[in-house]
């Protein structure tokens, strides 16, 4: 195929002549057949026949978002623009036509270095099984295999390569079954443009990044060295039409880089967008904005004025809505560790100092990921704790994102509080704490003694709720981050314990299955292996017991609270533990 740069764009001739890539080739800057005359487009047939109506996406579950055709832009979050390929089949795929309002699209790109070792490991990344991509992603989405490689010739002998082994591997996956294979063919898009020829929002945001990556300067993570942007292997259009990065395509650190990695990206972006549509859907909300603005800080406190007790009264669902978005195009200008983060309730503070939190109550937690860009949101359901703001008006949350101690990155944080009623007949009326967490060694259980409690006669329902994460990793064992420690609540001598444990630690993909609840793909770190009750860049989990059927209203009952390493003496690391007895009329 032939490829003209279009008369409004006379810069990319001379774009493409400047970039250069560590160890690769100049792109090219000629094209054959420019300036000659090009026959009209055939006349468009009078009153075409009216289209059904697509029900793909209503067909899957999700809600849809509309083509953009306003301006975009190459920055990752940016809109992304129309864009044509050719494929090796002889088939064309443009992404307005092609449009469902529901699939993601993930961009695979090939670059031919002149380093061996480099070239090795792409070549070995493309050969990647396809099996793999397919058991990691999920059916919205489109994989674009694409090569910037100079010569035309050599980019439709990789496609040919390519398009012969996946339809092998369709084959082997799916035999007769002519439904699935005929699916899956529809989805796999072998290129046989170069990169950053590709006219319209893909050529155009990979020439941006590259011009990027060439000036860039790096990170500086001081006693580890310096750090530059990566390069594009792998880019990504989600469902609401917005660039993202993919990230890291290492299956743990250190390891070989795996496209399976990308997959999961898709069911990542699944979760974004019907988290949005959701959330805008939703009607009688009160939202309470506490930060939107770019902050460096990693704890600060937020002052917010909630609805009166009245309104208050009549609530019976409280909810943190988190989104942050780390707008570097260097990851590493990201934070960098997968540190607890956690909103809480200031409980005591001098109304005149912002900075005073001198008693809190913990009310959601999360975990940060390792170097990601792009966008994490979540909401994380506090409804426990609206006995702590039943007299609304002025209220002080806590914010941590990390220790404040450590290297101070700029990110984009917004986050409300939402109240409403959604009927549940129950609003939490006291938040009690029993007991806390600390240092897992031999002496852990010693430390947490019986915790009394007497809930009024009328409560209707009675709940032990708890947030628990491990951390620290003991030798011999990887302790408490990477091991099964249980916890075990008994309810005034029950012979039935309600038991927390972790029976999937060490599973390669653990984390990375739950990219579909919000768990950021492509972090620069290990971030694909179930941990003890986390994982990096998801929300951990607020458990609740119903422990109605276990105590006497208006008596006075005992709750214990004992843990084990696999059904022995604690063992290493740290348990980060809030554990409080709610109760509800």
């Amino acid at each position: 195929m032939n490829f003209c740069p279009q008369k409004d764009k006379p810069m990319r001739k001379s774009i493409l002549n400047a970039i250069l890539l560590l160890g690769l080739a100049s792109l090219p800057v000629g094209c054959a057949g420019c300036g000659e005359d090009v026959p009209g487009p055939d006349p468009e047939p009078a009153s075409p026949p009216e289209p059904e109506a697509d029900t793909y996406c209503q067909d899957q579950g999700f809600t849809s978002h509309a083509f953009n055709t306003d301006t975009g832009g190459a920055l990752f979050g940016d809109l992304a623009e129309d864009f044509t390929v050719n494929e090796y089949s002889g088939d064309t795929f443009t992404l307005s036509e092609a449009w469902t309002g529901c699939d993601s699209y993930i961009f695979f790109s090939y670059f031919s270095y002149m380093d061996a070792n480099a070239r090795n490991q792409m070549d070995t990344l493309w050969a990647s099984d396809f099996a793999g991509i397919l058991q990691s992603g999920t059916r919205n989405v489109h994989y674009f295999y694409i090569s910037e490689e100079m010569d035309a010739s050599a980019r439709e002998g990789r496609m040919y390569m390519m398009q012969t082994n996946f339809d092998t591997a369709l084959q082997t996956l799916f035999g007769e079954d002519t439904d699935e294979i005929d699916f899956w063919t529809s989805r796999f898009h072998f290129v046989t443009d170069q990169l950053t020829a590709v006219e319209g929002g893909v050529g155009d945001f990979a020439i941006d990044y590259l011009v990027y990556r060439n000036n860039a300067d790096p990170v500086d993570l001081g006693d580890r060295g310096q750090a530059y942007p990566p390069p594009p292997t792998s880019f990504a259009i989600d469902r609401n039409q917005r660039w993202d990065p993919v990230g890291s395509l290492s299956e743990y650190v250190g390891g070989p880089e795996n496209l399976k990695m990308a997959a999961f990206n898709s069911a990542f972006y699944n979760h974004r967008a019907e988290l949005k549509a959701h959330l805008a859907a939703q009607t009688d909300i009160t939202v309470v904005e506490l930060v939107d603005e770019m902050v460096t800080a990693r704890v600060f406190n937020k002052d917010v004025t909630l609805p009166d007790a009245d309104a208050m009264a009549t609530m019976d669902t409280f909810e943190i809505d988190v989104e942050i978005t780390c707008p570097h195009r260097n990851p590493f200008g990201c934070s960098e560790w997968d540190r607890i983060a956690r909103m809480s309730l200031c409980t005591e503070y001098d109304a005149a100092d912002i900075d005073t939190c001198t008693a809190s109550t913990e009310i959601v937690r999360w975990i940060t990921p390792y170097w990601r860009r792009g966008t994490r949101h979540w909401v994380m359901d506090a409804s426990p704790f609206l006995a702590l703001i039943k007299d609304g008006g002025v209220q002080r949350f806590r914010i941590e994102m990390g220790p404040a101690w450590e290297r101070a990155t700029e990110r984009h944080a917004t986050m409300s509080v939402r109240l409403s009623n959604q009927d549940k007949g129950l609003i939490s009326q006291s938040v009690l704490r029993a007991f806390g967490g600390g240092t897992f060694n031999a002496d852990y259980n010693s430390t947490h003694v019986p915790f009394t409690f007497t809930p009024p006669s009328d409560a209707t329902r009675v709940e032990i709720v708890t947030i628990i994460s491990g951390h620290g990793q003991t030798s011999g064992n990887n302790c408490a981050e990477w091991c099964n420690h249980m916890h075990f609540f008994t309810v005034n001598g029950s012979d039935t314990p309600h038991e927390v444990s972790y029976s999937d630690i060490g599973n390669d993909v653990g984390c990375a299955a739950r990219a579909d609840e919000g768990a950021m793909p492509g972090q620069w770190g290990n971030w694909p292996q179930s941990r003890a009750g986390w994982c990096p860049g998801l929300p951990v989990e607020t458990v609740r017991f119903d422990i109605t059927g276990e105590i006497t209203l208006g008596s006075e009952n005992t709750l214990t609270y004992e843990a084990s390493f696999n059904g022995n003496t604690p063992a290493g690391g740290d348990i980060s533990k809030n554990t409080y007895v709610v109760w509800y009329q």
